[in-house]
């Protein structure tokens, strides 16, 4: 009884996922970005993040925890729009390139994924000192999915 107690216990502090779904979508279409990179941007999974938009096995998401509602509602549509004007230094995206490229990735995959032009690539992996956030955010929503594909793929050969 306990336990039936303590789970209705931490049920009660999730919120409805309804306004949330709706910021999700509303931060994609005003930045015109993808679902990974709002979800990077939040500092969300993308996985959770598709569950929130699409549901689950055919069921809408009801219910989410506070702190996913907190980070997407900390994300306003000024943010979104100004990830391609902020300038940052390119170390960190830097990083997340050659993450790619160690696990097989070449330049127009990348560019294709990230959807940028492989001169900024190639500029970038020369030592560029900085570079947009947005291209930081999406580089590092790729190597995210990249890593959870090979953890999954190294789960499904086991």
């Amino acid at each position: 009884m306990a336990v039936l107690a303590k789970r209705v216990e931490v049920s009660d502090h999730w919120v409805d996922a309804g306004p949330f779904r709706a910021q999700l979508r509303y931060l994609m279409a005003s930045g015109s970005l993808t679902l990974e990179d709002v979800a990077a941007v939040a500092g969300i999974s993308a996985r959770l993040a598709g569950r929130l938009l699409h549901g689950r096995d055919g069921r809408p998401l009801r219910r989410i925890s506070p702190d996913t509602a907190r980070r997407l509602i900390q994300i306003s549509d000024q943010h979104v729009r100004a990830l391609r004007r902020i300038m940052v230094p390119a170390a960190p995206a830097r990083l997340q390139l050659r993450r790619l490229y160690r696990a097989g990735w070449d330049d127009l995959a990348i560019a294709g994924r990230v959807r940028v032009a492989v001169p900024e690539l190639v500029e970038l992996a020369c030592g560029a000192d900085t570079c947009s956030l947005l291209l930081t955010v999406r580089l590092t929503a790729a190597a995210r999915a990249d890593d959870t594909w090979r953890w999954r793929g190294d789960e499904d050969a086991a």
